[in-house]
């Protein structure tokens, strides 16, 4: 174990003055590996319990502390092997490797003489899945984790969402983490081993596009990253954050549901960031609520947790104030004015008792002629509905997510700009407000003229003037309709049964506002295309009714507890355009083809730019051509890594080909490319 350095910061906890000491500390692995360490702490002679992260995001200097080392803790956050400062190579993300060394950096931290030897974990994004992760390795010394925005399972609902691939995977994710995870080490921090260290990663490392493509399919791969099916093993109490806005709310609240732990789950409005900076509003005061989960379980304070009941969800515009704050909290949406940026969504924070929530009466709404979505069942028989394959549909849904990589620039637009490419069938105005929280399912009875079809679905609220706002998505590749690891073609012109559930929400449907569900079979900006032209046939009559099933919420029979977050004002306008981020979607009006197009900004020194090109008279050709730059700039010597990536498809082939060139003081250093090409297979 080398220690690089040590500095002092005053600070102050409560009324006692004390100092922060930062330290950086390469802590070698079972292999030899040593690892880049940051620690923050006290400096006392007493001892504190440790807040344990990791990344593959190059945590930088070692810089500023996080506050909650004010109130006495102490943070612990390393590099991945292989990124950042740390040694090392990886060939993927969540990597056996990987995994073993979360485990023993756990341990690690609890045996610091400065630790208590109680170690808690939290991360956002791939800081919760590894904290998820962890979880489910169970290492003696977690005790609590807390897990804002992420998953028990990558594959369905990160990189294969329906059994589809994201485009965003191959748009963004695998470009922008080949142009970090081969960059350079600081040489401040390394020293003399900063050429070996780089070396090694140069030789060693795997753009994590390339095993993304090698696992279209779901199997070991994934199922080795994976703790759905494995809640009996977490043992310390979880408590996971999730936003409406985000990829993963129905994962948290599966997790919620499913372990037998202590757990609590706070359900937001927000994108995929921290709920004090999340968009759209409205934003939460974050440290509290960590604090009074980790001095709960880290230190043992009586500060009446746990004896809370530990759901808090955001439901828009419906809440009964309380005496005590149960361990559910959601917030409840309500009709507000879609638009590609957001700063505050209408709605509620509310507590609830359980999850899913016991009142809940699953109420099917059935699918009709001329459009119309209603109660009754139907009664007249062989009624059917066709819509042509064409993947520009799903122009209006915006990325998931919240735009590219958290940006926000690109939310739900009016989803009436999806009409001429979907179904759609509308209930009558509602004569009461209706609260529909939980998982709609969609219940259809389809054929496809082709092997393959793929079934996008969104649920939407419909103001008076027309205006169509999204409520959540679900979607299926339909070869995937038994299994996403032995997908089976369909047969052209057979009737299936399908079941699909979306996302999870909350929402009030408002007095005199409709009900629509939209039903088609691309989603542009969100699943790959299948390739096959043709239709697909709904099939809605007596015999085979084809329904979506609400999770209605009448309201409770006894007042809930008040929540008791601290809401904080809402977000100032952002100009997003400001830093130079772009969004745009083109028509070609002659060639049938639709075009994405934008560019992000991370940093001043890390962008992403890509376009997808689809064509609905060639589906199976589809086109993503992405590029990041990261740019590092070191006392002589200035490095930067380009990535251009291609990722196309056609009636067999799913390909994706990286080329990596990175230069030194603007001459070139080295250059490499991968080029993987698989069976298009279940897609």
């Amino acid at each position: 174990m080398t220690r690089i350095r040590c500095s002092v910061a005053s600070r102050t906890m409560g009324e006692t003055p004390f100092s922060i000491r930062r330290e950086v500390i390469h802590v070698p692995m079972r292999d030899g590996v040593k690892l880049s360490v940051h620690v923050h702490r006290p400096d006392t002679a007493e001892r504190y319990p440790v807040i344990l992260s990791y990344t593959p995001y190059r945590k930088g200097p070692i810089g500023a502390h996080h506050p909650i080392v004010e109130h006495g803790y102490a943070t612990v956050t390393f590099d991945i092997r292989g990124t950042g400062n740390s040694e090392g190579h990886n060939d993927s993300i969540y990597s056996a490797e990987e995994r073993q060394d979360g485990y023993d950096m756990v341990e690690w931290a609890a045996s610091r003489p400065w630790s208590t030897g109680n170690v808690g974990m939290w991360g956002i994004s791939f800081g919760a899945v590894v904290s998820l992760q962890m979880a489910g390795a169970a290492p003696p010394s977690l005790k609590a984790i807390i897990a804002r925005s992420g998953t028990d399972d990558p594959y369905t609902d990160w990189t294969n969402p329906g059994g589809s691939p994201r485009p965003y995977m191959y748009m963004d994710y695998a470009a922008i983490m080949t142009a970090a995870n081969f960059a350079p080490p600081d040489p401040a921090e390394v020293g003399d081993r900063w050429e070996a260290i780089w070396k090694d990663r140069l030789a060693d490392n795997v753009p994590w596009g390339i095993p993304f493509a090698q696992n279209l399919l779901d199997g070991p791969f994934w199922r080795q990253r994976s703790l759905r099916g494995h809640y009996d093993k977490v043992k310390c109490p979880v408590f996971v954050v999730g936003g409406w806005a985000d990829w993963y709310p129905s994962s948290l609240l599966r997790i919620y549901a499913n372990l037998k732990c202590p757990r609590r789950a706070l359900i937001g409005p927000w994108s995929h960031q921290w709920p004090d900076t999340g968009f759209p509003g409205p934003r939460v005061e974050w440290l509290p609520e960590a604090l009074r989960w980790f001095d709960c379980w880290l230190k043992g304070i009586d500060n009446g947790l746990k004896k809370e009941p530990p759901v808090t969800i955001f439901v828009r515009e419906f809440s009964k104030p309380g005496s005590k704050e149960p361990p559910v909290t959601i917030f409840v949406r309500e009709f507000s004015k879609p638009g590609s940026v957001v700063l505050q969504d209408r709605g509620t924070f509310r507590c609830e008792r359980e999850w899913p929530i016991a009142r809940t009466k699953p109420t099917p709404m059935y699918l009709h002629c001329s459009g119309k979505l209603d109660v009754a069942k139907p009664d007249l028989s062989e009624v059917v509905d066709r819509v042509a394959h064409d993947p520009r549909a799903g122009v209006s849904t915006g990325f998931y997510g919240g735009g590219p990589f958290n940006v926000n620039c690109a939310m739900p637009l009016d989803q009436r700009s999806d009409d001429a490419t979907s179904l759609a069938y509308t209930s009558d105005p509602l004569e009461a407000p209706l609260e529909v929280t939980g998982i709609p399912r969609l219940v259809l009875h389809v054929s496809s003229d082709a092997r393959t079809a793929l079934v996008a679905a969104k649920l939407c609220d419909v103001a008076a003037d027309g205006t169509t706002a999204l409520v959540t998505t679900g979607s299926l590749t339909l070869n995937h309709r038994e299994s996403h690891s032995h997908p089976a073609d369909m047969e052209p012109g057979r009737i299936y049964r399908i079941e699909i559930d979306c996302l999870d929400c909350a929402y009030l449907f408002a007095e005199g506002h409709r009900i629509r569900i939209y039903v088609a079979t691309a989603d542009l900006m969100n699943l790959w295309p299948t390739p096959a032209r043709g239709s697909i046939t709904v099939y809605r009559d007596a015999q085979r009714p084809s329904c979506v099933i609400l999770p209605v919420i009448p309201p409770p029979t006894s007042p809930l507890p008040s929540h008791g977050l601290r809401l904080m004002p809402a977000p100032v306008d952002e100009k997003f355009e400001a830093a130079g981020n772009e969004h745009s979607i083109h028509q070609d009006l002659i060639r049938h083809t639709a075009k994405v197009q934008y560019k992000v900004f991370y940093g001043p020194n890390w962008w992403n730019s890509a376009e997808l090109i689809v064509s609905a008279e060639d589906p199976a050709r589809t086109e993503i051509r992405s590029s990041s730059r990261l740019k590092l700039d070191y006392p002589g010597r200035q490095v930067t890594t380009d990535v251009s990536c291609v990722t196309t498809s056609d009636d067999t082939t799913f390909r994706h080909f990286v080329h990596l060139a990175i230069t030194m003081n603007g001459n070139p250093h080295s250059e490499r490319n991968w080029d993987i090409s698989v069976p298009r297979t279940g897609f």
